[in-house]
């Protein structure tokens, strides 16, 4: 699963999840520059992540959204 983050016409960020088995879910954050002399994505972070820790990080997403309102 592939998800959009961010888009401009100058830089994309997207995020990508994959489940793998009793191992957990890979977790990537993939930045695009189109205009760049060599146009490619670039993974900016990635790792693995037990079902609890992807649980905790939407959590903590949740609520710091909810604190900026």
């Amino acid at each position: 699963m592939r998800s959009f983050i961010q888009c401009t016409e100058a830089f994309e960020l997207s995020a990508s999840i994959s489940q793998h088995g009793s191992l957990g879910y890979h977790l990537k954050l993939v930045s695009f520059i189109p205009s760049a002399h060599h146009p490619e994505e670039q993974v900016r972070f990635q790792g693995m992540f037990s079902k609890i820790e992807l649980q905790a990080l939407r959590d903590f997403l949740d609520a710091a959204i909810k604190e900026s309102v």
